[in-house]
Order: structure tokens, then C-alpha cells, then sequence
């Protein structure tokens, strides 16, 4: 459901640098690197064996380990197949430079060919078979019309795909889906309200993400804004899928206050106490970041956008609110890095950047452990169900 269409609703509810040293990658890799040199320009399936590529994130996690340097997974990016195009291989030397070891892009539809429905990409699985050593096998995302629509029962939507493509099992994560979620500030100065959707977590499409998550072990990732009714809901759905993986993109971004005023230390406290299968992502906003459509009428620029920060709004610190460090120390096994790429970003190396120097911020002061956990741990287990063993 778009949010703008809905009545009786004032606002709109959206260590040195040193590079890795390729040679102990490629060495480790080789066997791996042979099964994808000739494929043909679109594959359309994943052909790299599941113990090879995991063999592979694995030597390439180690590589960075080796030279003390903190690798991190990202769980939470999407790609489009231009943004694939112009910046892969060339972004790996960003990847390198930052310890960034794997990423989880999703994919966006492929162009409109005369099909009816929801047109399924593969591309992403064709950059998992050409480079299995730096993307994770990860599905369409849940932000084109036809999710947003919430239609569902018929082969040509998109739920209906995603259950036949996690089913097939060449999928290690779903990707994102949007059900509550604000627009951005471009989005709102644009006037765009294509993403401005409130999706019941709880509704029939909701039922199914969380029961395929639940049958498959196969994460997934979704755009929550932290509004109370969606709180409950989250509550009600983790209690009913204990088996699904669940990560809650954007831990701690409150744009509209006036809607979200249930989201505490507390409360976060609590879910994560009593859900298991609960866990949030740092792909959030560095301090006084601002959003230019909060407030009742989507007009007020709030300055300040994430609650992590220490000071009031407009003055925040660099440093962590005591209550929020102390969540993330002691429920450091349920917290995962996040870059939250996408169409309409700045290029990518540039934003990998920024978003790397937030995350290393917000765990700047953690315990040694509970910064692995975070960078590369979490996201190894839920991929894998395995534990990483060091």
C-alpha cells in the first residue's frame, strides 16, 4: 500500500591503508578461479559449486585476517546491472582497501521484454560466477512495483518467484524488502512516493517471506521503519517464525519521531532478549545526518536522524549513547555490517567509503570480540548456519 494514498494520515511513513595481497587470494582460489574465467557473457544460474564458493569467502576472509586487518561482510546492498557493469572488477581495489570481503547485492527486475509481471534478473548470480570470491548469491529485492502492490498467487509476481528461486536453492539470502518505508530526501524533494509504502508485516505476503525464511534457513533483510504498530508486528512475526532469519535494516534511524516514540534501548532490549532469530543492521545515519521529510507534513528538516548518537538533535557526538554501546557489546552475535548500496547512489567506491567510515565510528569503542562478530561473523553463520572458525 502507498502511503500517500492512505486517508486520515498527516505525514509519509520512508589500521595504514594496505591493500590485500591478491597473490594469497588467487593462490588459495585457483581451483576456483578455472571454473569461471570462460563463461558466456550472461550464465543466468549459478554454476560455481556451493563448497567452492564458500571455500572461497573463506580464503579470502582469512586473507585479511593475515594482515590484521578487520574483514566485513555486507548483508544489505542492492546492484543494478549498469552499476554492475561500470564498476566491477574496478571496485575491488576499494573492496581490498577497506576489508570489505563479500557483498550481498540483490537485483533490480531486468528491462521490460513484453512479459507480463515480475521480470526475474539473474545477473547477480552471473558476478557470483565470475568473481565467487567477492559476491554472495542473493535474490531480487523486494522494492519493484509488484511487491510494493502486494499482489501475490499468480507465477508472473514476484513473492511467487522468490519462493521458486530460494526453493531452488541458489540463493544464500532473499535481498531487501521494503515494507514500511519513508522517502528518502531526494525522494520527497522530487515529489516521488513510489517508495513510500506501508506493507502490513504481518499481512499474507508478509506470512509467506517469513515462512520460506523459516522452511529454507535462507536470510533475509527488510525496511522497517521503527513505527509503534510495526514494532507489534515484528514482535508477533518473530514469535510465530522462530526459524526464519530476520535483519532489520537501518538500526536506530528514527525520522519521524512523532510516529516511532516506542523505539527505546529498552524496547530493543526486550525484542532481542526474547527473539533469537532477531538481528539488526549498521547501515545507519553517521551523526546529524540530515532528513529533509520529517514532521507531520513531510516539510521539517531533521537534523540528526539516528538516535545511536550522544547529544541532542543537531549537536550529536561521534560517540555512542552509553545505553546503545552497551546493546551492541552484549548482543554483539545479532548485529551485522551493512553498506546499503543502490541505484541512484554516488559511485561506488565513494560511497563504500563513507559507509565504511561510519561503521568503523559506531564500533570504534566496542570490545575487540564484538567487533568480528559484527564485521564478518554474524553474516558467516547466517549465510552458512556454521559458526566461522578462526
Amino acid at each position: 500500500m502507498n502511503r500517500a494514498n492512505e486517508a486520515g494520515r498527516g505525514k509519509k511513513g520512508k589500521m595504514m591503508h594496505k591493500r590485500v595481497a591478491l597473490w594469497a587470494v588467487l593462490v588459495l582460489l585457483a581451483p576456483v578461479a578455472a571454473s569461471f574465467v570462460a563463461l558466456p557473457a550472461f550464465a543466468g544460474e549459478l554454476t560455481v559449486p556451493r563448497a567452492d564458493l564458500e571455500s572461497a569467502w573463506q580464503a579470502r576472509i582469512r586473507s585479511f585476517l593475515a594482515l590484521g586487518k578487520l574483514p566485513l561482510i555486507d548483508l544489505e546492498s542492492s546492484l543494478q546491472q549498469e552499476q554492475a557493469e561500470q564498476y566491477v572488477p574496478a571496485a575491488f581495489e576499494t573492496f581490498d582497501e577497506l576489508g570489505i570481503a563479500l557483498m550481498s547485492a540483490d537485483g533490480y527486475q531486468r528491462e521490460q521484454d513484453g512479459s507480463n509481471g515480475y521480470r526475474w534478473s539473474t545477473y547477480i548470480l552471473d558476478l557470483v560466477n565470475r568473481y565467487p570470491a567477492y559476491f554472495i548469491p542473493t535474490a531480487n529485492g523486494g522494492t519493484n512495483p509488484n511487491w510494493l502492490n502486494e499482489k501475490g498467487g499468480k507465477p508472473e509476481h514476484f513473492i511467487d518467484q522468490m519462493e521458486t528461486a530460494i526453493r531452488s536453492g541458489a540463493y544464500y539470502s532473499m535481498g531487501e524488502f521494503d515494507f514500511l518505508h519513508y522517502m528518502s530526501s531526494s525522494q520527497c524533494q522530487s515529489g516521488r512516493t513510489d517508495r513510500d509504502s506501508d506493507i502490513a508485516l504481518n499481512g499474507a505476503n508478509g506470512h509467506r517471506v517469513f515462512a520460506l525464511s523459516a522452511e529454507t534457513g535462507v536470510p533475509f533483510v527488510i525496511h522497517l521503519e521503527a513505527e509503534d504498530h510495526a514494532l507489534d508486528a515484528l514482535d508477533e512475526m518473530l514469535a510465530a517464525y522462530p526459524r526464519a532469519k530476520v535483519i532489520v535494516a537501518h538500526f536506530g534511524q528514527i525520522r519521524h519521531p512523532e510516529a516511532q516514540g516506542r523505539f527505546t534501548p529498552q524496547l530493543v532490549r526486550s525484542l532481542l532478549t526474547r527473539h533469537a532469530n532477531l538481528f539488526y543492521d549498521l547501515s545507519t545515519g553517521n551523526p546529524n545526518r540530515k532528513y529533509k521529510c520529517s514532521g507531520p507534513g513531510n516539510n521539517t528538516v531533521l537534523v540528526g536522524d539516528t538516535v545511536l548518537w550522544q547529544g541532542a538533535a543537531g549537536k550529536q557526538s561521534d560517540v555512542l549513547k552509553p545505553e546503545y554501546a552497551s546493546i551492541l557489546a552484549d548482543f554483539s552475535d545479532r548485529f551485522v555490517f551493512a553498506t546499503d548500496y543502490g541505484g541512484g547512489r554516488p559511485p561506488l567506491p565513494e560511497f563504500l567509503r563513507e559507509r565504511h567510515e561510519n561503521f568503523m565510528r559506531i564500533i570504534r569503542d566496542l570490545p575487540e570480540a564484538a567487533k568480528y562478530n559484527i564485521a564478518y561473523r554474524n553474516a558467516w553463520r547466517l549465510l552458512t548456519g556454521r559458526a566461522w572458525q578462526d
